[in-house]
């Protein structure tokens, strides 16, 4: 068994799986604005990419609050093989309707074998209102 490295993870809102090619991801963001707090999200995705490693394996993705204590959500272990070093794999995590409480930095965690592999801020933010001239 030889640990993967973790290549890529992306949030986005839509992946497309269509036809006999590579998922592409679309409408990728760093941030999400919302108009009012409490909200229930729309769906969205986090992709993690895992590449260069061998045998059996569990990722897990987490979200959790501005505090990074509390989990906002979590999609358990997800386990997956890779049969040789230069065969990829992709999870992809679908998100659907988090009620986001307030906005705030939330933290997106990816675990391989139950060992955290990478934290990175997810920004959830008050949008700004148009003023009506």
């Amino acid at each position: 068994m030889k640990k993967p490295s973790l290549q890529f993870s992306i949030p986005c809102l839509e992946v497309d799986e269509s036809g006999n090619k590579p998922p592409s991801f679309k409408y990728i963001f760093y941030e999400l604005p919302f108009p009012e707090f409490p909200i229930k999200s729309p769906n969205f995705f986090i992709n993690n990419g895992w590449c260069y490693g061998l045998g059996p394996h569990t990722e897990r993705t987490k979200i959790l609050k501005p505090d990074k204590k509390t989990v906002l959500t979590d999609t358990k272990d997800h386990e997956f093989m890779l049969e040789d070093d230069e065969t990829p794999f992709m999870a992809i995590n679908m998100y659907q309707e988090i009620v986001f409480p307030e906005p705030g930095t939330y933290w997106v965690q990816v675990f391989l074998d139950n060992q955290q592999v990478i934290q990175y801020p997810l920004p959830i933010r008050q949008a700004n209102a148009k003023k009506k001239v």
